[in-house]
């Protein structure tokens, strides 16, 4: 009974220290490595070295993959662009396999006690250090989880069943590959299979051979994994889990191709370099790892436009029934994981949603001024509605993975605030075009160019790169000027008919509305 709590509690470090690791990690780099990606794609191996860094900073290729993803979403990268980020990461986390290989237990004492006396001085009141301290924790119930399965996994020595099935993939080579291959599906992480295959190695019970079968059919599996989860997912995160598959099965097949040539034929290739680096097995079987995740990111970056064309072709764009304005553009279900993706994200619909401002007065406009690209009003409206309902379930799905971020807030506060704009500019414009042109007072169609010209203004504030400047102006051109408007309205109701004496006063109305909700817009 003692030797299963003792493994139950192995396993239960190792999950919690991988989660802790990953998770804390990606929101300490995930804004910074976004942030250096977006603007280095278009440079030699810049990806390469991109994906290698984040796959050590995350030590995650899920978390990597869905970033990627968010950035082809949002139009930022092209397939092609971000399959290195993708391949290169997994050669990234290696690292944590190779720290695990060594005996740290003492090391992860100190980063327990570190870890402790830094809470117990209140070092994690501040938001970075908290990530930094609860990463170290992650690190240290890591190692020490590895430590603890192989004292445990050292105990079942004497379980002759098991003994014999580990002898038995380390000697019929297909089995091991095959196990590695159902943990791959199951685990959809190579990194996690190792670090589970590794006391099994430092204890004796799993041969090199084995190790190296068990890898690469892990390797193998994590494809097939990730595929099947992805596949209920956006177009963008399918295009990439298909494309990292490929290059996967490609890489794999290249290993297993050396694989069988030192094992059957007796050269010596990936096994005997290892040997001859290093006589203890745990670091044999970190550096098989971050072998086999060298070659397979290798041989997908060598055929790695063929595979996006191929991608591209096997999943098209679908065909849409309605306009692409009236839907989300850049939302990235995936990316939600990641507080800095999916704030970009977010942040690419909500500039959309601003620019379609203007289109709710389009039909108010003289025939010769009216843009080409703008849909009728209560279609325009419908699909605003339904961005803003999408960005809007899509930020609070966000906020449950990140509650404390901060952009993602000020996001939903400006949505909220570009929502009302919507709303308004409907009623706007409903009110006016009940009026019959004829009809509408000199006033009104003022009212109306003023509107379009303030709608002008806050577009370009919104828009990146806007200075003091501008800012300056929108204040200008929407601040308060209650008694003014109280003169034009008392002169447009003055002289209207009496039915559309109501429908002006709304509008007058609806128009202050607007003009203080593009005020308060910037500040949102």
């Amino acid at each position: 009974m003692a030797n299963f709590f003792t493994l139950f509690a192995g396993f239960g470090m190792l999950f919690t220290g991988l989660r802790l690791v990953g998770s804390e990690m990606q929101i300490l780099a995930g804004g910074r490595i976004r942030a250096i990606i977006a603007v280095s794609l278009q440079r030699r191996l810049a990806a390469q070295a991109l994906g290698l860094l984040s796959g050590i900073l995350t030590q995650s290729a899920g978390a990597v993959t869905f970033a990627a993803a968010g950035l082809v979403g949002a139009r930022a990268a092209t397939l092609r662009q971000a399959l290195p980020l993708i391949n290169w990461a997994s050669v990234g986390t290696s690292a944590l396999v190779l720290a695990a290989s060594v005996n740290l237990r003492l090391v992860a004492f100190f980063l327990i006690g570190a870890a402790g006396f830094a809470l117990l001085a209140g070092i994690d009141q501040r938001r970075l250090w908290r990530h930094v301290i609860f990463a170290v924790l992650g690190l240290a119930l890591l190692l020490d989880g590895v430590d603890l399965l192989k004292a445990g996994i050292a105990t079942l020595k004497e379980q002759s069943a098991l003994v014999e099935t580990l002898s038995y993939a380390g000697i019929h080579i297909p089995a091991g590959i095959a196990l590695g291959v159902i943990s791959g599906v199951a685990l959809q992480s190579t990194q996690v299979a190792t670090l589970l295959a590794l006391p099994l190695a430092q204890s004796g019970l799993l041969s090199l051979e084995g190790v190296v079968g068990m890898i690469y059919g892990a390797s193998l599996g994590t494809g097939i994994g990730r595929m099947i989860v992805a596949s209920s997912m956006d177009l963008a995160t399918r295009r990439l889990t298909l494309a990292g598959a490929l290059g996967r099965a490609a890489g794999t097949t290249v290993l297993l191709a050396t694989f069988a040539a030192e094992y059957v034929g007796g050269i010596p290739l990936v096994l005997a370099a290892v040997r001859a680096t290093s006589s203890e097995v745990g670091m044999q079987t970190g550096l098989v790892y971050l072998v086999s995740q060298l070659v397979i990111a290798l041989v997908s970056d060598w055929r790695g436009a063929t595979v996006a064309r191929w991608v591209e072709r096997v999943l098209p764009e679908p065909e849409e029934s309605e306009p692409a304005s009236v839907r989300p553009a850049f939302l990235v279900a995936g990316a939600r994981s990641d507080a800095a993706t999916a704030g970009a994200l977010a942040a690419a619909e909500i500039s959309r949603l601003v620019g379609f401002l203007p289109h709710y007065l389009n039909d108010l406009r003289d025939a010769t001024e009216r843009l080409p690209e703008a849909l009728p009003l209560a279609e325009r409206h419908r699909g605003s509605m339904a961005i803003v309902t999408a960005v809007d379930a899509f930020l609070t799905d966000a906020r449950r993975e990140s509650p404390e971020d901060e952009e993602l807030i000020r996001l939903r506060i400006q949505l909220t605030t570009v929502r009302a704009l919507h709303v308004e500019l409907h009623a706007f414009a409903s009110g006016v075009s009940s009026i019959a042109v004829a009809d509408r007072p000199a006033r009104l169609n003022a009212l109306i160019e003023g509107l379009l010209a303030v709608l002008d203004v806050a577009i370009t504030v919104l828009a990146a790169g806007a200075g003091p400047d501008e800012h300056d102006v929108l204040r200008r051109v929407t601040e308060d000027r209650g008694i003014l408007m109280e003169r034009v309205r008392a002169a447009l109701v003055g002289c209207a008919k009496e039915p559309d004496a109501a429908a002006l006063l709304d509008s007058t109305l609806h128009f202050e509305k607007c003009l203080w909700l593009l005020r308060r817009l910037p500040e949102a």
